[in-house]
């Protein structure tokens, strides 16, 4: 390949013969260099034919050096649906059907003679019909393996020495800018703040590309406030004038709350890519991120230490409303209702204190569309992506746009017409406001718990992320070490942006109470809702993750594992404490010790923190106990429950974890139970005394049951407390 050739083109051709070799077409025009190429992906010496496809696709997770056997994602076209996202015991290769797609939406691709809009055809052909697709690497499906190569030639292809470098970008003081609100005005904000973190980090991926000349296959991961592109080698020089530029803009348009750390690494021959390359990029990354805006000249430097000018009052002496602010929670209204994404890579630059303002000076516009009638145009240079499953089925391309689709956690309790008659009960001032339809306010929704009126934050991510991504992968020699990490980062995305949002969807049409999904991608979320409600949902999620890793197959050590903390909150309490106390909560859960010596994959609720399956067991005892005092017994079994635990729990080891004491609390416990078995009415005295049992006895103190049990007594406490069966 040469300099003057195109990268579009250049991608183009190397997804093309990608494509006909799944389609079991010939491949006789493919170069030579090409086919050597892609070789070298996939970490082996060239032969004298292209690499051969698996019959099937395993599990990425099965590449994990503590991973699973007999893990196989069935080849189906991309859907949020658990039958196709979730890995299954036995393997399935393509379909004919499926086949079927794909030739048609390549042959789709063909007739474009755009080469930019051709590519992203095609590449977007591949991620729904073959995210799934066997490759010739195990774990690594066909969209993976065949848009890194077609990135790496496309970065070779702008070069005369061949020579490619990674670069990474890492948005900071995202906290602060998310919570850093007044709790009266969260539920219209955040959702609004949460999204548009998403939309910069992409607008600055997306300005990165054009900057390098690079088309959209080479950017490999956006989420969670940071992207990976694979570039020319050559743009390792250009990094600190990118910073500069960026950290100018995001200086003039957020006064320094948010800056993109850039990172790079040397430049380097693909089939030079080893694991150190990776910790490079990592490490470059981190050094600025500890630099802000130092790229910057002094006379802007000091910019950020300058005192903001007060907002001018209005006519009667309060305070305007922030520009930025309201235009956010315009953004999170229209994204509660919103089925499309349009995206508009040739914007200019918006005027005012607006949220566009930052985005658009980066060249990019973006644009939410609830009806597909409203995207007919003619504009070449957009992309629509789809936001759930039905909108895909519904989008034509009878334009010259390109159709994608794009899993984002977008899910929020709506008021319904009682809800509305509730807050017009607990808050007059604001009730007249809010519409049948609109985002439920935080302070509704805590009233609308079971037990107490409480909202409850949870916050979750995956342990050992660092560890999975370096060292806890198997990856083959070369630049195919890579396509494993991208198909790792693409399955994890899968869960987080999309089954989480189906998880959370599900909830919200359960009944009494709702989720307000703050935000849910890359490898952790955040959720707020009803308290009643999101402990029952933490569990589902990490089972769910645990069968989503492991195919559903038995194991007493997941080879990726999920830890939690969940926090309670009255309505109205500062929601950057309420983040802090969850976060905290998600800490503890982490610094958490098995018996076997593992750490993390537990969870914090209530103040305590137990493994998952003690937090089951706890959820069932929790059942049995609302049961019991439902049928007539009294409600001292809940004090005597939680105060056995208390005294249980008195003693602490080496690494801070409670330890069982078999003390005074042992008898003590043994009569307390007994007697509130005799002042049970008859026929539920048996299942008290089976109660005392299962936690008294020998086998049960050695089992540490009372921990889950005191845990349980809690929690139907305050479910109790304020219901109906109280009242």
């Amino acid at each position: 390949m040469t300099h003057a050739e195109d990268p579009s083109t250049v991608a183009w051709q190397v997804l093309h013969s990608w494509t006909r070799v799944a389609l079991g077409e010939r491949n006789e025009a493919v170069s030579d260099s090409l086919r050597e190429s892609a070789w070298h992906v996939v970490g082996e010496q060239p032969q004298p034919t292209w690499p051969s496809l698996q019959p099937a696709l395993s599990g990425v997770f099965t590449r994990l050096r503590a991973g699973v056997t007999d893990c196989w994602q069935p080849a189906s076209p991309l859907l949020c649906q658990e039958e196709m996202l979730f890995p299954q015991a036995a393997a399935q290769p393509p379909s004919a059907e499926l086949k079927q797609a794909l030739r048609s939406g390549l042959e789709r691709a063909q007739r474009d003679t755009d080469p930019t809009r051709r590519l992203e055809r095609l590449l977007i052909t591949l991620q729904r019909y073959a995210w799934a697709w066997p490759s010739p690497l195990s774990g690594v499906s066909l969209y993976d393996l065949a848009r890194l190569h077609a990135a790496v030639q496309a970065a070779k292809a702008a070069t005369t020495d061949g020579l490619i470098c990674l670069l990474g970008g890492d948005l900071s003081g995202l906290q602060e800018f998310l919570y850093s609100i007044p709790a009266a005005g969260a539920a219209r904000q955040l959702r609004g703040r949460s999204f548009y973190l998403q939309l910069l980090t992409e607008a600055c991926a997306y300005w990165v590309l054009r900057n390098s000349r690079m088309p959209i296959c080479n950017l490999l991961y956006t989420g969670g406030g940071r992207f990976y592109a694979v570039l020319p080698g050559d743009v390792a020089e250009k990094v600190l004038e990118w910073r500069r530029y960026l950290g100018r803009i995001l200086l003039q348009s957020h006064d320094g709350s948010l800056y993109l750390a850039l990172g790079s690494t040397r430049p380097f021959a693909p089939e030079q890519y080893t694991d150190e390359t990776w910790r490079e990029l990592s490490e470059a990354i981190d050094r600025d991120k500890q630099r802000r805006f130092a790229a910057l000249d002094d006379g802007e430097f000091a910019r950020m230490f300058q005192p903001r000018p007060p907002r001018p009052p209005r006519s009667d002496g309060s305070e305007a409303p922030d520009a930025l602010g309201e235009s956010l929670a315009e953004l999170g209204r229209q994204l509660t209702r919103a089925a499309v994404l349009e995206v508009n890579l040739t914007a200019s630059q918006s005027d005012g204190a607006t949220w566009r303002r930052a985005i658009t000076a980066l060249g990019v516009d973006y644009r939410l569309i609830e009806e597909p009638s409203s995207t007919k145009g003619s504009v070449s240079s957009r992309r629509l992506l789809a936001l759930n499953d039905d909108m895909v089925q519904q989008l034509t391309a009878e334009d010259a746009s390109v159709i994608g689709q794009r899993y984002t956690v977008t899910e929020a309790y709506r008021l319904q017409e009682d809800d509305l008659k509730r807050y017009r009960e607990i808050d007059l001032d604001q009730a007249a406001e809010i519409r049948v339809g609109d985002v439920a306010p935080f302070n509704l929704l805590a009233h609308l718990s079971d037990g107490v009126p409480r909202v409850a934050v949870l916050r979750m991510d995956v342990d050992n992320l660092g560890d999975l991504f370096g060292k806890g992968l198997q990856r083959p020699a070369g630049i195919g070490g890579l396509a494993v990490t991208a198909a790792l980062s693409s399955a994890l995305s899968r869960f987080f942006e999309g089954w989480v949002g189906e998880l959370c969807r599900r909830q919200n049409r359960q009944g009494k109470g709702g989720i307000y999904a703050v935000y849910s991608g890359g490898d952790d979320l955040f959720l707020v809702g009803s308290w009643h409600r999101i402990p029952e949902l933490a569990k589902q999620i990490r089972d769910d993750f645990i069968r989503y890793t492991t195919g559903g197959a038995p194991t007493a050590k997941p080879p990726v594992s999920l830890s939690a903390g969940i926090t309670l909150h009255q309505a109205g309490y500062p929601l950057y404490q309420a983040a802090e106390d969850a976060g905290n909560a998600l800490d503890a859960a982490k610094a958490y010790r098995h018996p076997d010596g593992r750490s993390k994959d537990a969870i914090t609720f209530l103040g305590q923190t137990l493994s998952w399956d003690a937090f089951a067991q706890a959820a069932r005892f929790k059942d049995e106990l609302l049961d019991l005092i439902a049928n007539g017994a009294p409600r001292g079994l809940l004090m005597t429950v939680q105060r056995m635990a208390l005294l249980a729990r008195t003693r602490y080891n080496r690494n801070g974890a409670a330890q069982i004491t078999v003390g005074p609390w042992v008898w003590q416990g043994a009569y307390q139970l007994t007697r509130l078995a005799e002042r049970s009415p008859e026929s539920i005295r048996s299942r008290v005394v089976d109660l005392r049992e299962r936690l008294l006895s020998p086998a049960a103190i050695m089992q540490r049951m009372v921990i889950p049990a005191g845990l349980a007594a809690r929690w139907a406490q305050l479910l109790l407390r304020g219901s109906e069966r109280e009242r």
